[in-house]
């Protein structure tokens, strides 16, 4: 059965906050890793380089008398470093989805995940591993049943705990013995309700004639219940086949899936994703929303570039446009005007006037990582098309700027996919009629654009 060795914490500088106990291994073991590391990554800043995922870490063997050897995963969250050792053949993704799984929920203890956040709440980590990894093996991986185990901190909490009041973690259920395991038993709410947030993101290759080469459509249900009792639900899709490579939450009856295109489940208690999916192939090849024409031109210590927006979309609008152009090493400083319909930036609340307008954006430069960005707050079929031109200097003779850029943007109530949700029946032992919502956002993900 597949496992891992255990998970590390380090803060922004590499220095170690959390480390699990690594029964199985020499007490060297965790910091050969850290020191592996913290060498890849510096070595990958002087280069310029990414840093590659998984890590080759030469360790001891468990007899501690031969050289053996780990895989190292890791991923990067706000400035810190998680990393989980693999010392057996085990797919990497296991590893990275152990990680994934191991940091929503830290962020549903703690909200924001900072290093203040974990240096304040030790103990409420490393209970938390030690219930989510049994010897490497993900066991108790559900929110709820965890919340029955270790309970979230608290201000009241903190504060007992530094009076060394005990027996505060004492559950007032036994987690184990509920029927439903991702659900407490008598859950009670004074509002039945049930939310459905429907996302879905898009990647692309679009090549400098507009063509698209490539694209693919992912996407999640996210839901919020607020439901009493047990209730039994049934969602159906008005064109469940749009459907691919779906990921179920356990609570779902993946046979009346397999059967009926239904999802029927009895839903944890509170926020939780549903549904993972990608949209099949005939339904993700649509059209990109954003038109770009883009013109770059190199020339000796710089260059000169234009681009110009359009929006395909005649009902909604786009929102938060950002156009993210590397300009290659040795850049050091850009010239642009951008220009488009003015818009109002504020209301004066005392005359209900617009206090100032801008038009086509605004852009900024970065000289350290040597980007350009253009925002752009909404952008709509009716307006006149914004357009960013200018020039770019450079130290470098024959300058370098990456042979594409990036587009990431936001829509409102679209789906790329076209999923709709049809109905949402409750049953069970319940006698209310909650209220319901379903709410749709579409966002670019990773959206390449080529000069």
């Amino acid at each position: 059965m597949a496992r891992i060795d255990g998970i590390i914490i380090l803060d922004s500088n590499g220095k170690p906050l959390i480390s699990s106990h690594f029964a199985l291994h020499p007490p060297s073991y965790p910091s050969l890793h850290i020191d592996s590391f913290n060498t890849a990554r510096k070595k990958a800043i002087a280069d310029d380089e990414e840093l590659e995922p998984v890590i080759w870490v030469n360790t001891l063997a468990r007899g501690g008398s031969s050289m053996s050897g780990a895989a190292l995963c890791h991923i990067q969250r706000e400035g810190m470093y998680f990393l989980v050792p693999v010392g057996q053949e085990v797919n990497p993704l296991f590893a990275f989805s152990f990680l994934d799984s191991f940091l929503d929920t830290l962020k549903d203890y703690l909200g924001d995940i900072t290093e203040t956040s974990i240096k304040d709440n030790f103990d409420i980590i490393y209970m938390l591993i030690e219930e989510m990894l049994d010897e490497g093996h993900p066991m108790t991986m559900e929110t709820n049943m965890l919340k029955e185990i270790v309970l979230p901190p608290t201000l009241m909490r903190k504060l007992l705990n530094v009076a060394g009041v005990s027996g505060l973690q004492t559950p007032t259920t036994q987690p184990f013995t509920a029927p439903i395991p991702w659900r407490r038993p008598g859950v009670r709410h004074s509002t039945n309700e049930i939310y459905f947030d429907i996302e879905e993101s898009l990647d692309a290759i679009i090549d400098k004639r507009g063509n698209l080469l490539s694209s693919a459509v992912r996407g999640r249900i996210n839901c919020n219940s607020r439901l009493s009792g047990n209730p039994d639900l049934l969602l159906n899709f008005a064109n469940p086949k749009v459907l691919d490579e779906c990921a179920f939450h356990p609570c779902i009856r993946y046979n009346k899936w397999e059967k009926n295109r239904i999802l029927s489940f009895i839903p944890p208690d509170g926020k939780f994703i549903l549904l993972e999916y990608q949209a099949v192939a005939s339904t993700s090849k649509t059209q990109i929303p954003l038109g770009v024409k883009a013109n770059l031109v190199v020339e000796p210590n710089g260059g000169r570039f234009s681009l110009t927006l359009t929006s395909r979309l005649s009902s909604r609008p786009l929102e938060d446009i950002v156009i993210s152009i590397y300009l290659g090493r040795g850049a050091t400083s850009v010239s642009a005007t951008a220009q488009g319909d003015r818009k109002p930036i504020g209301i004066r609340s005392d005359e209900g006037v617009a206090d100032g307008h801008v038009g086509g954006g605004n852009w900024e430069f970065d000289p350290h990582t040597q980007i350009m960005k253009w925002n752009l707050a909404s952008l709509v079929t009716s307006e006149r098309s914004p357009t960013l031109t200018g020039s770019f200097a450079s130290s470098e003779t024959q300058p370098t700027p990456s042979p594409s850029f990036d587009v990431s943007f936001n829509v409102q109530h679209h789906s790329f996919s076209n999923l709709r949700v049809d109905q949402l029946k409750v049953t069970g032992d319940v006698m209310y009629k909650p209220f319901k919502g379903v709410r749709q956002i579409a966002r670019s993900g990773k959206i390449e654009v080529r000069w």
